[in-house]
């Protein structure tokens, strides 16, 4: 009964040894190998130092856009009398001659009828003249008679001139001046046309209206032809500025509604008086309408170039906000960046100006500067 008993005895102690833990420091079979350290985060960032970087120095100011007043053309009745046609509307785009409108005037009449007046009295002192001198050589009249005779016909033919002249002012072409002359033409209707290409940009005549000239100190424009293609921006800059501005200094214009599109060009005017009521003076530049985008009385933003200067700069990467605070990451150590407050000027293409809180001695985190923006304080 013994050899049993031990046999089981043996038995357990084999499996309880097979069983039990392993000897300290063995390693177990179903253990993982432990993760290599992660590099510590400054390991990652790139420091530079700030750099002086070329700064475009510029005037801000608000301006209006207007017409360029030298190419603009107004339109006004060459005669008194009644509209009967009108042949165009704003936002058509004419050419020279373009018909616009059409005018029944009496005036037309009385100058058609003048002119041929003129032209019968002129033949008329023509030939007085002629038989005058003829009488003087056969001696039946006095030297006197004739002379008399030739002074009536230069004033004839220069009251033929002045007919002549008032009809090329109303637009009647010299071909018909025949037919006026025999009264063969005696219409009263003007066609009066667009003298230069352009754009209508307003229209102030209707069928029916009566129009009148040379009866007011300011006469109605009939139509206002503006060319597109340049407008003039008008600048306000206050007094303490203006010796900032000088003639063709470049322009820069943007939109309110589009701040990313943006209309160069020159300085052309500037004002010699001061507005009593702004205090500002008056700058004129010319701007390119590119797809007549600047729009006449439209309220725009004017940066004036006014030089150039030398600014301390850091990579955009570099710059952190937080809780209303603009901050870089300043090295102090090897492995030790805090934290360093700084007022920031102009963006410069991929950098930003620093206008305090850094100099050129100082080294700041850039490139993977965000994986210690929380471990910097």
């Amino acid at each position: 009964m013994r050899t049993p008993v031990a046999i089981l005895l043996l038995g357990a102690g084999l499996l309880a040894a097979g069983c039990g833990d392993a000897p300290p420091g063995a390693p177990s079979a179903s253990a993982k190998p432990a993760p290599a350290p992660a590099p510590p985060p400054f390991a990652r960032v790139e420091t530079v130092a700030p750099e002086y970087r070329r700064r475009d120095t510029a005037l801000e100011t608000s301006g209006k856009i207007q017409f360029n007043e030298e190419r603009l053309t107004r339109v006004q009745a060459p005669v008194t009398g009644r509209v009967i046609e009108v042949l165009a509307r704003p936002g058509d785009v004419v050419e020279p001659g373009r018909r616009l409108l059409v005018i029944d005037s009496p005036d037309l009449g009385a100058a058609k009828a003048d002119y041929a007046k003129a032209v019968s009295d002129s033949e008329r002192a023509d030939a007085a003249r002629k038989l005058a001198r003829d009488l003087f050589e056969v001696k039946a009249i006095a030297q006197k008679e004739v002379r008399d005779a030739e002074n009536d016909d230069r004033k004839a033919v220069a009251e033929r001139e002045r007919a002549a002249s008032r009809l090329r002012t109303l637009g009647v072409p010299e071909s018909h001046f025949k037919d006026v002359a025999v009264r063969a033409d005696t219409l009263t209707r003007i066609v009066v046309t667009a003298p230069r290409s352009g754009v209508i940009v307003e229209r102030n005549a209707n069928p029916g209206q009566v129009v009148a000239y040379g009866q007011s100190d300011t006469p109605v424009n009939l139509f206002v032809i503006a060319d597109l293609g340049t407008m003039w921006v008008q600048a306000d800059v206050y007094e303490p500025d203006v010796p900032r501005v000088r003639l063709g200094q470049a322009v820069t214009v943007t939109l309110p509604c589009c701040p990313g599109e943006r209309y160069e060009g020159r300085v052309t005017y500037i004002s010699d008086a001061v507005d009593p009521q702004s205090r500002t003076v008056k700058v004129r530049a010319a701007v390119p309408n590119r797809g007549r985008t600047l729009k006449a009385e439209m309220f725009v933003k004017v940066a004036i170039a006014t030089g150039a200067a030398r600014v301390l700069a850091v990579p955009q990467s570099a710059v952190h906000r937080e809780d209303g605070q603009t901050f870089l990451l300043v090295q102090h150590g090897p492995s030790e960046f805090h934290r360093q407050r700084v007022t920031l000027g102009a963006d410069l293409d991929g950098f930003v100006e620093v206008k305090a809180g850094v100099g050129p001695e100082d080294r700041v985190a850039a490139t993977g500067s965000i994986l210690l923006k929380k471990a910097a304080r």
